[in-house]
């Protein structure tokens, strides 16, 4: 299978933004074009390294983060930039150490500049995840169906008030959704947008939750070029941080591809054996076959069980959802009650 191995990611030249209105619900932008000249991400050579830059609006100004690579791997020094756009140029400044650097945004390319003759030019790229689009395989249990151009069913879940929308996604709203089926080990492919919210920040952005058995929760957010916590997107809320950040920016789908391994349970009900996961992130392994000892903050309940529903979140933010589906690795050994 594609997603059983951490995939690089798929990366092309962006294309100039179109001309076309963005999806708004409330004033704020759901759909893939969000008109943002800067947000994205950069990346070429300077001062004879790899470099790769990203860039995002956040309460009031831009953000960027640079990460220098030597031999492909990407240095964990970021060097962190702030600054605010003046009509079709953004300037971001940041220093290393004692070193000033600046990053000049126009025209989709980005000039970077550490000083002492340290420069580069960068291009505006895109990432795609390897498993986007990712078709059931036999035997798979659609939760959500996946077509473009057609709303989906929302048949298979308890909360018929989640809007489907024409381009073959549903739109999070009045209250989180269960799954009318109870699930045990699976393995679970999703894919989820978040919006464009610049002027929020923190838990503010695009916030949602894939829980699992209603209880362990897969942070949805839009945590994109920041050093990802717990409570980020991919994030195991206060339970562990993803490994890297495989955030893509608001406006773009993403994946989740995720193999869980429910509880163990004695002839008496007492627990022998932690819940565990693993999950590809865009196609990167952001958690390896990590054990959750005990439910994460709100869940349903603390009490655990062999099988439950999946749960997707409603937070308040205009997330979306698409191409749900689920593989059962096992036999239920026994029903929620």
């Amino acid at each position: 299978m594609r997603w059983a191995m951490a995939a690089a990611m798929v990366c092309v030249l962006a294309a100039p933004l179109g001309a076309a209105e963005p999806v708004k619900v409330n004033s704020v932008v759901v759909g893939e074009e969000t008109g943002d000249p800067f947000l994205g991400e950069y990346t070429g050579t300077c001062g004879g390294l790899g470099a790769e830059v990203k860039v995002w609006p956040e309460a009031g100004e831009y953000r960027g983060t640079v990460l220098l690579s030597t031999g492909g791997t990407h240095s964990e020094n970021r060097i962190q930039l702030a600054g605010k756009a003046e009509g079709a140029k953004l300037v971001m400044t940041g220093k290393s150490g004692d070193a000033e650097s600046r990053a000049t945004v126009a025209d989709r390319k980005l000039a970077l500049d550490f000083g002492g003759g340290k420069t580069g030019k960068l291009a505006q790229a895109v990432r795609v995840s390897p498993t986007l689009g990712e078709k059931p395989p036999a035997g798979a249990i659609v939760l959500m169906a996946y077509g473009e151009g057609k709303p989906p069913s929302l048949e298979e879940w308890t909360n018929a008030q989640w809007k489907p929308m024409p381009d073959g996604s549903v739109l999070v709203g009045k209250g989180d959704n269960r799954t009318k089926r109870d699930f045990g080990d699976i393995r679970l492919h999703l894919e989820f947008m978040t919006p464009y919210l610049p002027d929020k920040g923190g838990q503010g952005r695009g916030n949602s939750g894939v829980y699992i058995q209603d209880r362990y929760e897969i942070q949805v957010l839009d945590s994109f070029g920041l050093e990802s916590k717990d409570g980020d997107c991919g994030g195991i809320y206060k339970v562990g941080a993803p490994k890297v950040n495989a955030c893509l920016p608001p406006g773009r789908w993403q994946t989740y591809d995720i193999t869980f391994t429910a509880p163990r349970f004695d002839a008496g009900g007492k627990k022998t054996a932690n819940a565990r996961v693993t999950v590809l992130h865009n196609g990167k392994v952001i958690h390896e076959n990590r054990e959750i000892p005990s439910p994460t903050g709100g869940a349903r309940s603390k009490a655990e069980v062999a099988v439950a529903p999946l749960r997707l979140q409603d937070h308040g933010n205009p997330v979306r959802f698409r191409n749900v589906w689920v593989v059962e690795l096992k036999a239920a050994e026994k029903s929620e009650k």
